[in-house]
């Protein structure tokens, strides 16, 4: 490709040397004809050049060839992309949908479930209220059973004081008996 539109070297030496002062010899002959060993060396320069520039030819014709193919299957790809693109694009407009559905259906599950965390507040407020109402209760009680056992230790001490009272009375009535044998009724009468 390096030399294309470009002439080859061995033309532009050969018309610089026709475009020279002609040697002496031939510029007094100027009709006779080239001499053949001059026009030999004219041909196999200009079959070098042919083959040179076949050469070349060769060489962009399997450039050329290449490039085709790559083109062809570059076109390829384009049209199996281009008929698996539309599929993509639907595949990810539905999973946008889904996306989006369930982004719905999440608001609206915590717009229902807002009545619910109302009562959840409410019911832990009341909670709490029971857990203070628990622990008074719980302080009231241990008050009582200090109390009951207060009261308990009291009625011991009652029925050992009611026992000694029943002693002192079972002795007050002996005495009297006593003293109503000893004396007489007339005694107590008095």
């Amino acid at each position: 490709m390096a030399g294309r539109h470009r002439m080859s070297r061995g033309i532009d030496d050969r018309q610089s040397f026709r475009d020279d002062p002609q040697p002496i010899v031939h510029r007094a002959s100027r009709h006779l004809p080239p001499h053949p060993a001059v026009l030999e060396e004219e041909l196999e320069i200009q079959h070098r050049e042919i083959q040179k520039i076949m050469g070349e030819n060769r060489h962009l014709v399997d450039g050329n060839v290449f490039l085709q193919s790559e083109l062809t299957a570059v076109k390829d790809e384009i049209h199996r992309l281009s008929q698996i693109l539309p599929a993509i694009r639907a595949d990810k407009e539905a999973q946008t949908r889904e996306l989006v559905e369930r982004g719905f259906k999440l608001e609206a599950e915590l717009q229902s479930a807002e009545p619910l965390r109302a009562e959840v507040v409410q019911l832990r407020a009341e909670s709490q209220k029971l857990n203070t109402l628990r622990q008074e209760l719980s302080t009231k009680i241990q008050t009582l059973n200090k109390d009951v056992n207060r009261c308990k230790a009291d009625n011991q001490q009652v029925a050992s004081m009611k026992a000694d009272i029943e002693g002192m009375h079972k002795e007050l009535t002996e005495a009297r008996f006593e003293l109503y044998f000893i004396f007489g009724f007339n005694f107590f009468l008095n």
